[in-house]
Formats: C-alpha cells, structure tokens, sequence
C-alpha cells in the first residue's frame, strides 16, 4: 500500500506557482483559500501558501516523483518546448542489474528544485520485499 505524503512551503508569488504545477505540469487543484492552494502533486498533496511578513518563502533544496518512462518523457518534452532551463539534463543510465534508470531536475517560478525520474525497475520493490 502506497501512503501519500503532505509538503508545506511559502512562495513569493502563489498564482505564478499554481499556474505552474495546474497548468504546465497538469497537477490538479485542491483547496484554495487565496492565501494558500492545494496542489494534487502526482497523488501527493502540496500545500502552498503565499509569502507575508511573518512567513518568508524560501526555495527547498529539492523533492520529486518516480513516474513511469513514458511519463517522464513526456514532461521533458514539455520543459524543452517551453523553454524552461533544465538544473540537470535529462539523462538516462543502465544499472548494475542491467536495468535502465533517468532523472532530471528543474525549478518551479519559487525556485523550488524539483526531481523527475524513472525506473525499469522501482527501488521500492527492493524496500517492500525487506518489509516481508
């Protein structure tokens, strides 16, 4: 069973960011107070609030999502047509056990890094088996 995880951060421009996680990546949108929104992030939930004097936005180090390869395709097809400066390139790998993997990092309108990548092969097959 998969569980989804919540990540709260403050933004300097929360219209600019919602257009685009809606939009650009095609998240869907939760709850919206105007002073902050809900991002449905690829099952996860973001809640996103607006900067103001007591709470200052600062850009996260990086988080991401594991999607298929397909997908994965698909939303760097988009960040090239638009344009958007890749942190990392994309770039794909074979592993030791001769399954391929890739990954790419961009930034958000918040400078938030976010990581996209793929497995052949999911690492959490490995942790749920060490579960049993």
């Amino acid at each position: 069973m998969t569980y989804p995880f919540h990540l709260s951060f403050v933004v300097p421009n929360l219209r600019l960011v919602e257009e685009f996680y809606v939009n650009f990546i095609g998240c869907k949108k939760g709850r919206d107070t105007g002073k902050w929104l809900d991002i449905i992030f690829f099952g996860h939930q973001l809640t996103i609030h607006q900067e103001t004097e007591i709470m200052k936005a600062q850009s996260i180090d990086h988080f991401g999502v594991i999607l298929n390869k397909a997908e994965w395709l698909s939303i760097a097809k988009k960040v090239e047509i638009e344009n958007i400066p890749f942190v990392l390139s994309p770039n794909e790998r074979t592993n030791e056990d001769n399954s391929a993997s890739g990954k790419f990092i961009i930034k958000d309108p918040a400078n938030n890094l976010i990581e996209f990548k793929f497995y052949q092969k999911s690492p959490l097959d490995f942790a749920y088996k060490m579960k049993d």
